[in-house]
């Protein structure tokens, strides 16, 4: 089978992120408005011991119990006294002290604020007016609008995915979409400067790193670019050092080496590369040395190389197949103290124990390592952003 056939295509990755930011965005919105901050209020108040006891006290008062029936029962007791009955028949006031208890029981008795609320103890749904059900029937109002509903679709469906994002952090991006390289980047090899006051290449190559010649940047792309063209520059070599040479070919790259550092974290680039013979393309972290380094992704002659190298350790993985020139591909390498773990859009092709623990600095490069198809040039490998975000 083909390998890349298990691999969904840039687009669909990106639409797919596309929804979960959408989503993810939504759902903010919704937790930002009023509404919510009121369902939420609503919601903490009916889970509350102080909402079912106040609910359950007004459902149990009764008339039956109350004070109310008490008076008006003793209203009946003391309508019976002979001088109540004589007051009521002659309106005369006397001495009798259960005169007096019958006016004070009259008055109380007739008032609106009595009958009022002595009506609402027998009203046997007098709970629907209080202030706690009116809360719980809001709260249920609001349960069921269709923005809170929404706004819990969205979470049970993405929750695993916004709890997944919520644990990272941007720190460094460049969508090249400006009309100069921005200053994070570096377009020399490590050294160059420091030991040379220009460019080098490695002998083992074919052709001459230039100090930003072979950069163009389209409008919403960086491109490295090889051309066939003669060039005279320095080459390192491993036996003899720095040497002069002549190069048949130009290239260059980009690193951020003297600019930023990647210690742990999730770095990605949207690239496309060029399908041809001997041209690579590669995406890459290192070091002042050699040796740590991390393959990305390495590409040429329909074999793509990733992996971890330091003196004492490698562990790589080498897969055949076809990169579609002009077609993007998103790579992802996740560190951690523990892993490496390479994802091609967003499908995983590798992970392996993580032998280095410096930060090492991002860098791309294009060029020749032998005998290519000259008519074919000029090539571009094009580099369409680079983020990197770490654990918060």
């Amino acid at each position: 089978m083909n390998f890349l056939s298990l691999i969904p295509s840039a687009e669909a990755y990106e639409r797919q992120q596309l929804l979960y930011e959408t989503m993810y965005a939504r759902c903010n919105e919704i937790k930002k408005s009023d509404n919510f901050a009121r369902y939420n209020e609503l919601k903490t108040y009916v889970q509350s011991p102080e909402f079912t006891s106040e609910l359950n006290h007004i459902r149990s008062l009764s008339y039956k119990t109350s004070k109310e029936r008490l008076l008006e029962k003793r209203l009946r007791e003391v309508r019976r006294y002979s001088e109540v009955k004589k007051f009521k028949k002659t309106g005369e006031r006397s001495e009798s002290e259960y005169v007096q208890e019958y006016i004070e029981l009259q008055n109380k008795i007739t008032s609106p604020s009595f009958r009022q609320h002595k009506a609402y103890l027998k009203n046997k749904k007098r709970h629907r007016e209080s202030e706690p059900y009116l809360k719980l029937v809001e709260f249920k109002r609001l349960a069921k609008s269709k923005y809170i509903k929404e706004y819990f679709k969205i979470q049970k469906k993405y929750a695993a995915v916004f709890e997944e994002r919520a644990q990272w952090k941007p720190t460094f991006e460049d969508l090249f979409h400006h009309e100069r390289l921005s200053s994070q980047w570096d377009t020399k090899p490590y050294w160059s400067g420091a030991i040379l006051s220009q460019n080098y290449s490695f002998n083992s190559e074919e052709h001459f790193l230039s100090d930003g010649k072979n950069l163009a940047l389209s409008g919403d792309a960086l491109q490295i670019i090889v051309r066939k063209e003669t060039a005279a520059g320095t080459a390192w070599d491993e036996t003899s050092g720095f040497i002069p040479r002549e190069f048949p070919y130009t290239s260059g790259m980009v690193s951020t080496a003297h600019r930023f550092q990647m210690g742990n974290g999730r770095l990605e680039a949207k690239i496309s590369v060029p399908n041809v013979k001997n041209i690579y393309s590669a995406f890459w972290l290192g070091s002042e040395k050699n040796m740590p380094a991390i393959s990305i992704a390495h590409y040429c002659n329909h074999r793509l190389v990733v992996g971890a190298y330091t003196a004492g350790n490698t562990s790589s993985e080498s897969k055949r197949l076809t990169l579609r020139s002009g077609k993007c591909y998103i790579f992802q390498l996740e560190r951690t103290d523990r892993t490496l773990t390479w994802h091609i859009n967003g499908k995983k092709i590798f992970e392996c124990a993580n032998p280095i623990k410096q930060p090492l600095y991002i860098a791309f490069t294009a060029g020749v390592l032998g005998n290519t198809h000259d008519q074919k040039l000029p090539v571009a490998f094009e580099i369409d952003y680079v983020k990197l975000s770490v654990k918060k």
